[in-house]
């Protein structure tokens, strides 16, 4: 097994695990860092993307919280990354995300890593629930979201602006993980 891997959830269908990231992962990880339309589904707008920000950005994501690549369970070739940040280690919550590239979007690719998230969050960071903001206009995430058992909490209205100036609506989301 690969040394620091998180083990594969129950349904996973054994496609992906998380991982440290490596240096070979720099590529995929700027290759979404750069990508506006993920960016924004991501509610990131970065003042720059050159490869010392994406160096620091990765460096940022790991002193905060967990920050984990997903990567293909055969191979370990990264397909995009999960992290978990703000966490509260006193009320033992935090705030989770994740990105993953087109390629391994779809055939339970997101059903997967979300699985594995919530298992980072509740067995290697002990939290007994994990938050998370999306885009109301993310449909595919939201399904995703709720098939894994978040339930809306509350709607942060005109809380995020695009590159454009365009305002979103953010679904508050979260879900119970340990007792």
């Amino acid at each position: 097994m690969h040394p620091q891997m998180i083990g594969r959830p129950a349904g996973s269908d054994d496609l992906i695990v998380l991982r440290q990231p490596l240096d070979t992962d720099f590529d995929v990880l700027a290759s979404i860092r750069r990508d506006p339309t993920i960016q924004a589904m991501l509610m990131a707008i970065p003042d720059a993307t050159d490869d010392n920000a994406v160096k620091s950005w990765i460096e940022r994501r790991r002193s905060d919280g967990a920050f984990r690549v997903v990567a293909d369970a055969t191979t370990h070739e990264a397909l995009g990354f999960v992290q978990v940040s703000q966490i509260h280690r006193r009320n033992r919550h935090g705030y989770g995300g994740l990105a993953l590239l087109g390629g391994a979007r779809g055939r339970g690719g997101g059903h997967a890593t979300v699985a594995l998230l919530m298992k980072l969050a509740s067995d290697e960071l002990g939290l007994s629930k994990l938050l998370l903001e999306v885009r109301e206009d993310n449909l595919v995430a939201l399904k995703v979201y709720r098939a894994a058992g978040f339930r809306l909490v509350g709607i942060l209205e005109n809380h995020f602006r695009d590159r454009d100036g365009e305002t979103h609506n953010v679904l508050l989301l979260e879900r119970l993980l340990i007792g």
